[in-house]
């Protein structure tokens, strides 16, 4: 069944909005008596039926509800550095959100070469990759510089992490990470790494340096690699 998305799911029935609405009737064809899921990005998940079809306006009537429960899970905070091209965050949004993150903060560093963020193209992104892998949670979007971010969570209790290139004599290798938390945080530099002075702040946060192997990898590809890292350690 395909899956939709509603901000409120607190009544028994109510009217779609006019995009999922479309989608309903132009792409999808469906019929008054057809069954789809609706997830309203806040830990519920629902089961309904369409009682009737318009081309801007269906209204669906739910018949089961579930309740994902956050708070008993481990979560991902996952804090990288924006590409200079604005496709490859897309992309990552998009994967991050599948395998299923908490947060994602775009962090401004010394060596960033895209300074603004589109926050409302990536929250739509969000939402739509929520819809397709039947997620329960959509992940807080969020963009500040480098220093925001270690001053906002200076106090947050969890494992956390930044991957560096340079002096891997001094970093733990991710496949020896050891979780002592519930929760994680990793930090992600741009295409040019951290700069050494980085490092040096957020281990003074408690940023426990690690590498990523060998290979050089691009920033979303190094963010969506720790991300299915945690996501494995999970399932271990």
């Amino acid at each position: 069944m395909p899956c939709f998305f509603q901000e409120n799911l607190s009544q028994d029935s109510f009217t779609l909005s006019s995009e999922e609405s479309k989608h309903i009737t132009k792409s999808l064809r469906l019929k008054a008596g057809d069954y789809i899921w609706i997830t309203d990005g806040k830990g519920t998940l629902a089961k309904a039926v369409l009682t009737n079809i318009f081309r801007d306006a269906c209204t669906v009537a739910i018949t089961e509800r579930v309740f994902d429960d956050k708070s008993k899970q481990k979560q991902l905070h996952l804090a990288v550095a924006p590409t200079k091209n604005p496709d490859r965050m897309e992309w990552l949004v998009e994967k991050a959100v599948e395998i299923g993150v908490s947060q994602i903060s775009f962090i401004i560093c010394d060596h960033s070469e895209r300074k603004n963020v589109d926050m409302n193209r990536l929250q739509r992104i969000a939402i739509a990759a929520l819809k397709q892998s039947k997620g329960t949670w959509i992940p807080k979007l969020k963009a500040l510089s480098f220093s925001q971010f270690l001053q906002e969570n200076s106090e947050t209790v969890a494992d956390k992490f930044i991957a560096y290139c340079d002096d891997k004599a001094q970093s733990i290798e991710i496949s020896n990470i050891r979780y002592q938390q519930k929760d994680a945080i990793f930090l992600i530099g741009p295409e040019g790494d951290f700069t050494s002075q980085e490092v040096q702040a957020a281990k003074e946060h408690h940023f426990q340096q690690i590498s990523l192997g060998e290979k050089t990898l691009r920033t979303e590809t190094a963010a969506l690699f720790v991300t299915c890292c945690f996501a494995l350690s999970i399932l271990t």
